[in-house]
């Protein structure tokens, strides 16, 4: 049976402070954190690490969307070279896509599990370990692109198997806010291959101060000594409904 790279992409929870608001949910995201370098104004870093857990014995249920909110922030994407989906798709054997120098913004491990919709057993599913690439996708856009390093890291497959895909930029209320659908290609049709699911495990992406000498993220403001975020990811359940779960906390300023 074939198989391929995984879904990818998120933020999280950000030390004791961070909450989830659910009730008798599928999925646990218990032990994700989103982690802010200090400073109102100027070049911000961050690592973004998430995880994610189900049932005991169970794979996760496979992430639809994911919807980022951090107050106090400016996404500077116009001082960054852009990197289109069109471009990596003419270059999609290159874990950079044949992007150009210096949109790179972000990237990181990733581990999931691959399976069968019909079978959310942890047994059933097949290890998936590459590796993530995030990119500047111009003024209001971030383009995702999954990576392996080696044919072993995902049953087989290869840089290519999967599509990139975007998120959308925008502002609302003192926050940026980054949504970031997930297309079944690596969610619930991974590779376009009906009925495999993709359960995430964990991710960690790093995202540098400055990305070829030029800030991407900067600090413009803070709230009481503090930068609240949020994070809303839904995901796609076995059972064919859809739970919600939203994961906020706060980093120092």
């Amino acid at each position: 049976m074939k198989r391929i790279v995984i879904v990818g992409t998120a933020l999280a929870v950000l030390g004791a402070s961070a909450s989830v608001a659910a009730a008798s949910t599928y999925n646990n995201y218990s032990g994700s954190q989103l982690t802010i370098s200090a400073g109102k104004t100027g070049p911000l870093s961050m690592v973004e690490k998430l995880q994610v857990s189900a049932p005991a014995g169970n794979r996760a249920a496979p992430l639809t969307n994911i919807k980022l909110k951090i107050y106090g922030v400016k996404l500077d994407t116009g001082k960054l070279p852009v990197c289109t989906d069109s471009l990596i798709l003419k270059n999609k054997t290159s874990p950079l896509g044949g992007c150009p120098r210096g949109s790179l913004i972000g990237s990181g491990p990733v581990h999931a599990l691959l399976g069968p919709a019909s079978n959310p057993s942890s047994s059933a599913g097949t290890p998936c370990n590459p590796f993530l690439n995030v990119f500047n996708g111009g003024p209001n856009k971030q383009v995702f692109y999954f990576y392996t390093k080696s044919a072993t890291d995902c049953g087989g497959l290869t840089t290519g198997a999967t599509a990139p895909y975007d998120g959308t930029i925008s502002y609302s209320g003192g926050n940026a806010v980054i949504n970031v659908p997930l297309p079944p290609d690596i969610s619930t049709k991974v590779a376009n291959q009906p009925g495999l699911y993709s359960s995430l495990i964990a991710e960690t992406v790093n995202f540098g101060k400055k990305v070829a000498g030029k800030p991407y993220m900067q600090g413009v403001a803070c709230k009481h000594g503090k930068r609240p975020w949020s994070i809303t990811l839904t995901a796609h359940l076995y059972n064919g409904g859809n739970e919600t779960q939203t994961v906020s906390g706060s980093s120092k300023c």
